[in-house]
């Protein structure tokens, strides 16, 4: 788990790339996050989104109308947060790097016009974006101290921590509710992937504090290029309320390995411990969890996962929606080859 890579880099270091990388080019030349967002958002209103689970976790779901979102560093993937922290730490020690430069030139310390030129440029086409931008405009060693201060925080950003700046609570759910590597985390007795409507869920997070409902991004450069300020924003300080912000948007971004899921998540961010705060025993060990609550309407079906017992699972599903108020949701069997 690494830091940025950067196509097409030869075995030698060239100075002008190390300060000005090669990742930005591709960032500086998108469009903005308000050309973005809505039609992003738009896309997602009509959209399925699929909550896998085992029958026990079915069975909870369906009976108490609600889901559970854990705290994103108790997550079976524990590296997630390291993997994007390091891209983020990437990009700031770059952006580090520029501001210095650019104080040394301001300064006269260095008389370079290629550089200074190029420097221009590009804090011109970084003002475009709004990334930044009313960070030490006129006080370079602020900006710097404040750089400082984040990559510090950011860098013991390990994995759970007592020194996290807030705790993020999420529920995950993939584009796919039919997806082979999914299925076969279950073995022979077989899983169900249960379909929210994405609308209801934005509602969800809509009437929480803070609360988010987003697509996952795969790589630090994919999620830089749709939310540049999200990594970038226009008032650095170097405060908790910042490192919150970092560590909110460090839980939307995952390896490039996972493309495959198109994962969506509900989050939901506190910045204390609270009552509601429910703890269970996980792979991990004590787990903490809220739960989150939901109109039987959310669900528009369950996908019956391959498995023994298929014929029962099928009918039992359809009993238990039943039961619960949810006649509405259609049962449908996986339609995946799987030998179990």
């Amino acid at each position: 788990m690494g830091a940025i890579d950067h196509p097409g880099a030869s075995a030698m270091t060239d100075p002008m790339t190390e300060i000005f990388p090669d990742w930005l080019d591709e960032i500086e030349g998108i469009v903005t996050r308000g050309e973005i967002e809505p039609s992003r958002s738009a896309a997602s209103e009509s959209k399925v989104v699929y909550h896998y689970t085992p029958a026990d976790g079915l069975r909870g779901i369906i009976s108490n109308h609600l889901l559970w979102a854990t705290d994103v560093e108790f997550l079976n993937d524990a590296q997630e947060l390291t993997y994007a922290g390091e891209g983020l730490l990437s990009a700031l020690k770059q952006e580090r790097s520029a501001v210095s430069l650019r104080e040394q030139l301001v300064a006269g310390y260095i008389d370079d016009e290629k550089i200074a030129h190029e420097l221009a440029a590009r804090e011109e086409r970084r003002e475009n974006w709004g990334c930044h931008v009313d960070a030490g405009a006129d006080d370079w060693d602020s900006l710097l101290e404040a750089l400082d201060v984040i990559i510090e925080g950011l860098g013991q950003m390990r994995g759970p921590s007592r020194n996290s700046p807030l705790h993020v609570y999420v529920s995950c759910f993939c584009q796919n509710g039919d997806l082979l590597s999914q299925w076969r985390g279950y073995g022979g007795v077989g899983g169900y992937s249960i379909g929210f409507k994405a609308k209801a869920l934005r509602n969800i997070a809509m009437q929480r504090e803070k609360g988010e409902f987003h697509e996952i991004y795969y790589g630090f450069n994919e999620a830089a290029k749709f939310n540049p300020t999200e990594f970038f924003p226009s008032h650095l300080r170097p405060d908790l309320s910042l490192m919150g912000d970092y560590l909110r948007a460090l839980t939307m971004i995952k390896n490039p390995a996972f493309r495959e899921e198109r994962e969506w998540r509900l989050m939901i961010p506190r910045e204390e411990m609270r009552d509601d705060v429910e703890f269970r025993v996980s792979p991990v060990g004590v787990t903490p969890y809220i739960q989150v609550a939901f109109l039987p309407d959310a669900v528009t079906e369950v996908i019956v996962g391959p498995g023994q017992h298929h014929a029962e699972r099928m009918y039992g599903t359809r009993q238990l929606l039943d039961r619960f108020d949810m006649n509405h949701v259609r049962v449908v069997p996986s339609h995946t080859s799987l030998r179990l």
